[in-house]
């Protein structure tokens, strides 16, 4: 999980295998304040964390389980969808307790070397294929609305296997980007406990790793997600003008009669699939951007670890993470259901 990383990569001494991890060493400024609130702050945190994992659990397993029952209905977006759900689960099964265990337990890592060295990276390529399905889902919107509808059984193979080479293609990048270069850093201490994360050898490392991170996992799909977002925004406004512009008398008779039979239905699809652009440029923008933001700022400015907001901050970025997860299946099974893609219909 991004969040609990950090708390390793960027260090007070970078050298210095004493103070590798003094992000920790900040809670010490804190006691009081969790000697008073700590008990009942804890059980509310981790119980919100509890329901919020639960429900996106829950909710990728439903989509996940469905879309497989499809099998031959299935479409490029169902694969989209589908691996999403997987990445999503990855993320709450794996990088979420992770997560925790990192947080309440900095210096008692209770996996052992091998899981630290080869498993303690893989949480990032969750993260990445997570991003990069969203933004492959709206593009596939975009091509599925630009594109004529062809009812073909060769096309649709040809579709389904070019979906599945994409698929192969975000996963495979997830894992080179994000978490291949982490195996190179990360180190299995025991001296005063068991430490597990990334120790980099200078600070620049760090820093160069970090905006490589938010490009790949924030900038560049949230570019892709917007665009798309308004290309088909700017389809749907023409495609309503013109309906709008046949139905009051610009056209033949018979167009006009035969447009006017439709009107509502395509209108109505076009609002729809309006609706679910939205939220999905939205969610993605808003709960991501907190950790994309704290990933910047704490490679460039380490003494934010040592400030008395520091652990609420955690908390909140990794809730926004867990948010993000648990809101994927809700927009994007909505989306597989036709609603959207019924919006090419309206062009």
């Amino acid at each position: 999980m991004p969040v609990d990383e950090f708390k390793e990569n960027c260090t007070v001494n970078i050298g210095s295998c004493d103070n590798s991890t003094w992000l920790w060493n900040s809670s010490s400024s804190n006691d009081s304040d969790e000697d008073l609130s700590s008990p009942f702050i804890t059980k509310l945190q981790i119980g919100f964390q509890l329901v919020v994992g639960l429900l996106g659990t829950f909710g990728n397993v439903l989509v996940f389980t469905v879309i497989r029952e499809m099998k031959r209905k299935k479409s490029t977006t169902d694969i989209f969808v589908q691996n999403l759900s997987i990445a999503d689960l990855g993320i709450f099964l794996l990088s979420t307790p992770l997560m925790a265990i990192k947080e309440r337990l900095p210096y008692n890592w209770p996996f052992g070397k091998f899981a630290c060295l080869y498993l303690y990276p893989i949480p990032e390529i969750f993260h990445g294929a997570s991003v990069w399905c969203i933004a492959v889902i709206a593009f596939d919107r975009y091509r599925q609305i630009i594109t004529p509808r062809i009812y073909s059984p060769n096309k649709r193979r040809t579709l389904l296997k070019r979906a599945k080479y994409v698929v192969a293609c975000v996963w495979i990048v997830s894992f080179l980007a994000p978490s291949l270069p982490l195996y190179f850093v990360v180190e299995y201490q025991r001296t005063t406990g068991r430490w597990c994360g990334p120790r980099w050898p200078q600070r620049l490392f760090a820093q160069a790793y970090m905006i490589l991170l938010t490009v790949f996992s924030y900038l560049l799909p949230l570019a892709v997600i917007s665009w798309t977002y308004l290309a088909i925004s700017r389809i749907i406004q023409r495609s309503n003008a013109f309906i709008k512009n046949i139905t009051h008398g610009n056209g033949a008779l018979e167009d006009r009669c035969c447009v006017s039979s439709t009107k509502n239905v395509r209108l109505r699809q076009n609002r729809r699939a309006k609706k679910i652009l939205t939220p999905m440029v939205l969610v993605f923008a808003v709960t991501m951007l907190p950790l994309n933001v704290f990933r910047l700022t704490i490679v460039f400015w380490p003494a934010m670890g040592k400030q008395d907001y520091y652990q609420n901050l955690l908390y909140a970025i990794s809730v926004f993470v867990m948010l993000n997860s648990a809101a994927n299946p809700v927009i994007y099974s909505i989306a597989n259901c036709g609603n959207l893609a019924k919006a090419d219909e309206a062009i």
